[in-house]
């Protein structure tokens, strides 16, 4: 396991919360990843961060992130600004599990990596991973070999080897991160 392989996702309820996650963090993990929603919960931290742009009109919200600091944004759709944005971050686009994959190749090849949601709902952590991902990851590997994935929801001990024999290459991890963190360093 390496340290950018699995990534810690933080949502937080405010600025406060946002500072005390980020401060509970092994030192060892060198970026998080930030869920936003459409309220703006926002602290400086002393640590790398990708955010995920969980909102209906991202462009509205990339430069301001971008000037936060953001090293890699997600969106679950492309605009002007966003993909403008491309020219100085690295560009995710996130996929839903309702979404059929068909729709959005288009989109996928415009970006910098695909970010597989692995849960039904999004917005909230604790959901169980839905197996219909594995076969959305071999579809985008098929159809984008060369493209890097990251899977996103429900990410758990018990599904973390698949995904990593799978070609996943980071792993977005919300409420098991510590317990997954704690099983994979005793190794």
């Amino acid at each position: 396991m390496t340290s950018d392989t699995i990534i810690p996702a933080i949502l937080p309820k405010d600025a406060q919360d946002l500072v005390d996650k980020v401060s509970g963090l092994p030192n060892e993990v060198p970026i998080f990843h930030l869920d936003v929603l459409e309220s703006d919960v926002w602290a400086p931290v002393s640590k790398d961060f990708e955010v995920h742009l969980m909102v209906d009109f991202p462009e509205e919200f990339v430069e301001r992130w971008i000037d936060r600091g953001a090293r890699r944004v997600i969106v679950h759709k492309l605009g002007g600004k966003v993909l403008e944005a491309r020219s100085r971050v690295e560009l995710g686009l996130a996929v839903e599990m309702h979404i059929p994959l068909e729709q959005v190749f288009g989109d996928i090849a415009q970006v910098d990596f695909v970010q597989i949601m692995s849960i039904a709902e999004i917005g909230e952590q604790g959901h169980p991973f839905d197996e219909r991902a594995f076969d959305r990851i071999r579809e985008v590997r098929n159809k984008f070999p060369q493209m890097p994935i990251c899977v996103d929801g429900g990410v758990s001990g018990e599904n973390y080897q698949i995904l990593r024999e799978m070609g996943v290459s980071r792993l977005i991890v919300g409420s098991h991160f510590k317990d997954l963190w704690n099983s994979l360093t005793k190794e």
